[in-house]
Formats: structure tokens, C-alpha cells, sequence
């Protein structure tokens, strides 16, 4: 996982202008942007969810989807029934936030149907 975070910032820094090429993403990233956000996730610690042959999630953990709009990727805090996935969704959801903020992606925290939150990750222009 090193490596591959040790490559994105050495991608950011041949690829991006400016006086901080690290400070956002590169064009690299936003094509591969869900791919980069789970693997941002991982590499700061944030287990992934899984789930079995049904679809139906048996480890608690984030889950990234594709975003309604282009360009936008979902994360979501889920876990199998009765694993009080709901209860942790806030925090850990600021938890993925924060690891995604300081990556220079924007994200903004939405209740969905049910009051079930998540987030909403753009890559930006900064």
C-alpha cells in the first residue's frame, strides 16, 4: 500500500503545476477516481467492506460506488445486520473524510433515504 500512495504522490508531482503538485489530485486520479479513493481508504487504515456471493455485506467497513453524476464517487459506512454498522457511520464516516480531505478531494456528507448517510467525493479544481 506504501508504494502505491508513494506513487500517486509522485504522479501528482511530474503531472501537476503549481507551487503544491501534491495538494491535489492529477488527472490521473480523477479518471481512476474510484479506484483512488478505495485505495486511499485502505492505505490509511479504514478496513473495506465485503460481502458475500448474495451481495449482502458479512464485514463492516466502507463501501465506494460510483457517484449519480459523472466525476463523483459514494462512500458509504456498512456491515452485515445487527453489526451496528448504522451506530459508527458518523464518525467513521468523518474518519474516511478526513483521510480524503487531506488528499485534496472535496466531500460533502449527505443523508439519503432513511437518514442513512454518506458521502459524495469530487476531485476538484483546486
Amino acid at each position: 500500500m506504501r508504494s502505491a500512495l508513494d506513487g500517486i504522490r509522485n504522479i501528482r508531482n511530474l503531472t501537476n503545476l503549481g507551487s503544491d503538485p501534491g495538494a491535489r489530485p492529477a488527472e490521473w486520479e480523477q479518471r481512476q477516481l474510484l479506484r483512488t479513493v478505495s485505495l486511499l481508504l485502505e492505505a490509511e487504515g479504514l478496513p473495506p467492506s465485503a460481502v458475500d456471493q448474495a451481495g449482502e455485506p458479512v464485514r463492516t467497513g466502507y463501501r465506494t460506488s460510483e457517484g449519480d453524476q459523472a466525476g463523483q464517487v459514494q462512500v458509504r459506512w456498512v456491515g452485515p445486520r445487527g453489526s451496528g454498522a448504522r451506530y459508527q457511520e458518523q464518525e467513521q464516516l468523518q474518519r474516511c473524510q478526513a483521510v480524503l480531505r487531506s488528499w485534496g478531494f472535496e466531500t460533502v456528507e449527505v443523508r439519503g433515504p432513511g437518514g442513512r448517510r454518506h458521502l459524495e467525493v469530487e476531485a476538484g479544481l483546486r
